[in-house]
């Protein structure tokens, strides 16, 4: 691998362990959401493997980010954006665990659709 693309692999590595960090979810969360393998998961965030702007999407989507700003690198403002999402994500998850199993996969399936709908 050339040093120009090892270097963007790194970088986006670090945003995917980051970002799934700061929203608290382990990788098989993660991977899940994504509709990924763990394993797979793994070796992208330890750069063993490149992946594919697909994946990156699904990753993306899963961390409720856009491709690009999965993909910027720079730091202005992140931190304060973050935040303000983890409050959010914070409330929902109180809300959902009054719920019972049903309900909460009812919710799931509701927001999924509409984050698709935004997206078209």
């Amino acid at each position: 691998m050339n040093q120009g693309k090892m270097e963007i692999t790194q970088k986006t590595a670090q945003q995917i362990k980051t970002y799934r960090l700061r929203y608290g979810l382990s990788q098989e969360a993660l991977a899940h959401s994504a509709g990924l393998n763990p394993a797979f998961l793994g070796h992208i965030e330890r750069c063993l493997k490149c992946p594919s702007v697909d994946t990156l999407n699904k990753i993306a989507s899963a961390l409720g980010l856009s491709l690009s700003e999965l993909l910027d690198f720079e730091e202005k403002g992140k931190e304060e954006e973050i935040d303000r999402k983890n409050k959010a994500v914070q409330k929902i998850i109180g809300i959902l665990r009054s719920l019972s199993p049903e309900e909460a996969e009812e919710i799931y399936d509701i927001i999924a659709k509409i984050i698709r709908f935004k997206r078209q």
